[in-house]
C-alpha cells in the first residue's frame, strides 16, 4: 500500500528565517492512519500543515528541499486548488473559518466554488443538513451553535 502523505528528509526554511523550520523529516502516513503532530510553539506543526494543505509555497514563500507527495502527487507543483481536493483544513480558531452568516451558507462554501447550479446546491445543502439533523439550525450563525 502506498503512503497518502509521504515526506523523505524533507527541508523547509521561511524566505527571510535564519533557518528551516522544518529540517530532514521523513515519515509517512498510510491510509485509514490516525496521526498526532505535537509539538510545543514553533516546532514547525503549522508549517508542516501547510506543506502538505498547498499554502507553502503559494502562500508564504521559502526554500524547501526534499521530496513530498500527498496522494501521490508533489504539492508544490499542483495549485492550491487542485490540492484542496484532497486535502482539507480546520483552523485552530474556529472562529476564523467560518465564511457565511448562516450554517447554511458555510455548508454550501464548497459547492459555491465548484459552480454548482444555484436550483441543485440548495437540494443538496438541504439533503445534507437533514442527514446530520441540523436542518433545524440552516439559517443561524455558526457562532450561536455549540462549541461542544
Amino acid at each position: 500500500m502506498k503512503p497518502i502523505i509521504f515526506f523523505e528528509q524533507f527541508s523547509f526554511q521561511y524566505e527571510h528565517a535564519a533557518q528551516p523550520t522544518v529540517k530532514d523529516i521523513t515519515f509517512h502516513i498510510y491510509p485509514g492512519e490516525k496521526v498526532l503532530i505535537a509539538g510545543r510553539s514553533g516546532s514547525g506543526k503549522s508549517t508542516l500543515a501547510h506543506c502538505i494543505n498547498g499554502l507553502i509555497p503559494f502562500s508564504y514563500e521559502g526554500i524547501s528541499t526534499g521530496n513530498i507527495l500527498i496522494a501521490g502527487k508533489d504539492p508544490r507543483k499542483e495549485s492550491v486548488f487542485e490540492q484542496s481536493k484532497q486535502v482539507g483544513t480546520i483552523l485552530q480558531d474556529q472562529d476564523a473559518q467560518f465564511i457565511g452568516l448562516t450554517v447554511e451558507e458555510d455548508v454550501a462554501f464548497y459547492l459555491e466554488n465548484e459552480c454548482v447550479v444555484q436550483d441543485d446546491m440548495k437540494k443538496i445543502v438541504s439533503d445534507a443538513l437533514k442527514k446530520v439533523e441540523m436542518h433545524a439550525f440552516h439559517k443561524q450563525s455558526p457562532h450561536e451553535l455549540s462549541g461542544g
